[in-house]
């Protein structure tokens, strides 16, 4: 098959993540692949790596102009016509208008949308509700140029994929190739990590974190609780790593958290040093399926995350789990978590929860509906 997978940015980032993997496992399967993007430098050097295509839509942006989101259905369905592409496949939701420059072009090109998280219309976004009823009948509209929708987690198909936004959705777990990661030793991650902050990391328990700085990650929830944190474990230090529009520098100040919080650009592949961390955290607003949860599982991290989204489904744990924003709930799992008898329970159960995100099988879900 000849299939167009395209994303809105090509940045690093848990979606891009999951394009360049299943690009990775369907070119390897013998089907012709092509990676549309806007901007970024991260997708096209992967891609390049892999010999895989890749296209760059000069009107591909995150936007609310609905002339750049006009001129993309142009550019599309410019690109579209005689390439015989048999399936495109949308990931994000400026790049769902692509879908109607897919049909204006071929109405027998079968269009695909992985909603990857709700965003505007999870019940915990920032609150405007008259935002989420545009965004609402903007994705029922965009939805009748798409054919098959998927949804990532069970708890987004349930909410928005059986009646409420189509009746069509489908879940399709996100995955990771065990053989495509290579975490680095503890020891051996501790000490890039180390140098990456500038600080010794002798004898401290890490807490950290993998993910935007951005509002659903909620990360000032983990700087907010840190003080109560320290008086549980003296010797705790934070760390996050990834871009974003959030600057936490003045908020960890008035705590202060100077030498105990430390907050890390973007790091490609940071993946590589998660079993650096004595315990992974992820205080989420709303979640699809995180991919660096995934990740976190894979390496058999200890994980602390939110009751949101696809998380209870990643970990499949109890004690890995607290209510949203709830600091108590927060304190009395991370207590919990450091009781050696726990510690050994989760790890075996982070182990077994695995085996349900493999890469294959997520390329499985999506050649069948291809």
């Amino acid at each position: 098959m000849k299939i167009l997978l395209v994303i809105t940015k090509a940045e690093v980032g848990g979606a891009q993540m999951s394009v360049l993997n299943l690009a990775r496992e369907l070119k390897a399967r013998g089907h012709e692949i092509t990676v549309g993007f806007g901007d970024g430098d991260f997708l096209p050097a992967e891609l390049d790596k892999e010999q895989i295509a890749y296209v760059r839509f000069r009107n591909l942006k995150r936007t609310h102009n609905p002339l750049t989101n006009l001129f993309f259905i142009a550019e599309i369905k410019k690109f579209l016509v005689g390439r015989n592409f048999s399936t495109a496949h949308f990931n994000s939701s400026n790049a769902l208008f692509g879908a109607i420059g897919v049909k204006l072009a071929d109405r027998k090109i079968k269009t695909i949308f992985t909603f990857r998280g709700m965003s505007v219309l999870d019940e915990h976004y920032k609150k405007n509700g008259f935002l989420k009823i545009i965004y609402y009948w903007l994705f029922k509209f965009l939805l009748l140029f798409v054919d098959q929708p998927v949804f990532v987690c069970r708890e987004n198909l349930e909410k928005f994929g059986q009646g409420r936004l189509t009746k069509k959705g489908i879940l399709i777990y996100n995955g990771l190739d065990p053989e495509k990661l290579e975490f680095l030793p503890k020891a051996e991650a501790r000490i890039d990590l180390a140098r990456k902050i500038k600080t010794s990391l002798n004898g401290k328990y890490i807490i950290g974190s993998i993910g935007r700085k951005e509002y659903a990650k909620n990360y000032e929830f983990l700087i907010n609780i840190f003080p109560a944190i320290l008086k549980i474990k003296p010797e705790a230090v934070a760390i996050i790593i990834g871009d974003g529009s959030e600057n936490f520098c003045a908020t960890i100040k008035t705590k202060p958290l100077d030498d105990k919080f430390f907050i890390l650009g973007n790091i490609p592949y940071a993946d590589r040093i998660i079993k650096a961390f004595d315990l992974f955290v992820l205080p989420s607003r709303y979640e699809g399926l995180s991919v660096t949860l995934l990740e976190a599982l894979f390496a058999g991290a200890r994980i602390l995350t939110t009751r949101v989204g696809g998380n209870p489904e990643a970990v499949g744990c109890e004690e890995e789990l607290y209510e949203l924003d709830d600091q108590a709930d927060f304190l009395a799992k991370f207590k919990q978590l450091q009781d050696f008898a726990v510690q050994i329970d989760i790890d075996a159960n982070n182990q077994k929860q695995a085996n349900n995100f493999l890469l294959e099988k997520t390329a499985d879900g999506y050649e069948k509906i291809y």
